[in-house]
This record gives structure tokens, sequence and C-alpha cells, in this order.
């Protein structure tokens, strides 16, 4: 699934190039500031790895095995051994693959087989709780200790339907006109002024992708980040993802970066001692490092022991 999470947009970069509002007649490089801010914002999806930064809706599998538990203080000891692990009994804990902020469905499959499967539910009186508890996102799965469900081992045994991301944080922005096709690539508003290109929005539960504005009108992509194009009545709020603030940053200098050194290629360095030149690449990988709080360890890699 391509993500259409876009931590800036082309107007964004233009002021950021320009060092005040640019001017209303640059129009050129619009495809290519998109793809460049496009690509920004996967350098920084790939270097925290943890996933987008704003909702994706999708669902993702565990295998669940037999054996030693990964070493971890998340797992103690029951006194029931019907559950993952050794015969001393370690509670099931599955560190999660990304963030995640909220669930859908959780099924639990008896064997790969998946002959019978268990809806599972969230909270204290249910089936399992997502860590950790007073923040979000989320990065790790436990059952709780008193369900009288199970997860079994077996490949693809726990799926999670949920929305994966950092935050599924809006900002309402303006209302939208009815849309009236699940097709149309159109979408009038109310004001357009705080929306612009290379951006995710969010319309009752379908998220859109612009990619160019003409006065109120958005061209966009309908159905992006796993969600599903549905009409809508007028008056509908449309809303703009608020990604964390240096996230948005990191993504305006890599993208200056790019965007003004489109001719001068990749590297680390050009020289050495005093008259070294520090290239593109360099500069970029010193962006993305201001991201280090923000980088997910010790994940799953989808196969839990």
């Amino acid at each position: 699934m391509a993500t259409r999470h876009t931590y800036a947009t082309g107007d964004d970069l233009r002021d950021y190039l320009a060092g005040t509002s640019y001017s209303s007649g640059w129009d050129a490089d619009s495809a290519a500031i998109r793809r460049i801010l496009e690509a920004s914002s996967r350098l920084i999806d790939n270097y925290t790895d943890g996933g987008a930064y704003g909702p994706v809706t999708e669902t993702r599998y565990y295998d669940i095995g037999r054996g030693s538990l990964i070493n971890s203080p998340q797992y103690y000891t029951l006194n029931s051994v019907d559950v993952i692990g050794t015969a001393s009994g370690l509670a099931p804990v599955v560190p999660l693959d990304g963030w995640l902020t909220s669930t859908t469905t959780v099924t639990a499959y008896d064997d790969t087989d998946r002959g019978a499967s268990t809806v599972l539910t969230e909270g204290y009186a249910n089936d399992f709780f997502l860590m950790p508890y007073n923040e979000t996102p989320k990065t790790i799965f436990k059952l709780n200790e008193d369900s009288s469900n199970t997860l079994d081992a077996g490949q693809q045994t726990l799926a999670i339907l949920g929305s994966w991301g950092y935050t599924a944080d809006t900002l309402s922005i303006t209302t939208a006109d009815a849309v009236g096709s699940t097709t149309a690539t159109s979408v009038s508003v109310t004001s357009a002024s705080d929306f612009g290109p290379a951006q995710a929005i969010l319309i009752d539960t379908e998220q859109m992708y612009i990619t160019s504005i003409s006065g109120n009108t958005l061209t966009v992509e309908r159905g992006v980040n796993g969600t599903t194009a549905a009409t809508h009545s007028g008056g509908a709020t449309a809303s703009k993802f608020d990604y964390p603030v240096l996230v948005v940053q990191a993504c305006l200098d890599i993208a200056k970066l790019t965007f003004r050194n489109r001719d001068m290629g990749a590297g680390g360095t050009i020289g050495g001692g005093e008259a070294a030149i520090t290239t593109n690449q360099a500069e970029i990988d010193s962006v993305l490092h201001t991201l280090k709080d923000y980088r997910v360890t010790g994940t799953s890699n989808g196969v839990i022991f």
C-alpha cells in the first residue's frame, strides 16, 4: 500500500525556499516539488521505522510460536500454562512492528489452517491491553491474564486491523461541498487557503491526497492510506492531519536540500581536511538524526516465540 502522508505541502516548501511568502506566480516545478516532499517523507518513515506519522488503515499479521519468549520485563510468570511460551507460563506479550493508534478488529486464529477464530476485545474486563497504557501510539499487544481466550501457535494466527501510525490527530479547517461520486477527483471546499498540494486530508472517514489546487477546488486521489472512497454530504468537515512539528521541519529541511542540490549528486564529502566539502547526503543524514527520539526499537518482525 502506497503511503500518502507527506509532512509538508508544496506551498510550505516554496515559502521555505523563498525565505518569505512566495510569489503567487511561482507555479513551476509543481510535480517535482510534490515528488521531493513525498521522497523526503518516506526517508523520515524509513529512518524512524515505526510507519507513517499519520493514520493508515490496514491489517497486520503475526506468527505465534512455541518456546522461549523474548527476554523483556514485560513478560511475567502466571499460574496457568495455557498461554504462549514455556512450561513456566509466561504472559503472551506481542511487540508490534509499528505504531498503533487504535484497533478495529483483533482476531485470534486457532491454527494456521484458520479452521476457527475468536474476535478479541480490548479492555480490563475483556481480552487484551495495548501498551504503553498512558501514551499514544501503542507498540505492545498484551493478552489480559484474566481472559478466557488465548493466542494459539501457527502462522498468521494473530490479525490486527486498525489505524497504524504515530498520530491520528487532525485540525478542522473548513467544510466541503457534497461529493456525490466515489470516483470524482475534484472536491470543492469553502476555503482552500489552509490546504496545499502534497497533503492528505480527511472528510468523514475517507482520506484524500491533494495533488493540486485551483481556487477553492482540490484535485485529489481518493481513498488513500487504506480508507475507502465514499460519497459525502455538503457541509462535511474537511480536516488536515496534525503531524509532529519536528517531523514537519525535518521534511522541509530535507526537501530544501534535495531541491537546491538536484544536480549535485549523492555522496558524503568531497576532498579531505579543511578543504573538504560536505555534500547534500551528509546534511540529510544530519537532519534525520534530529528525529532520533522517534526511532522505534525492539519491534517485532512478525514472528513471536
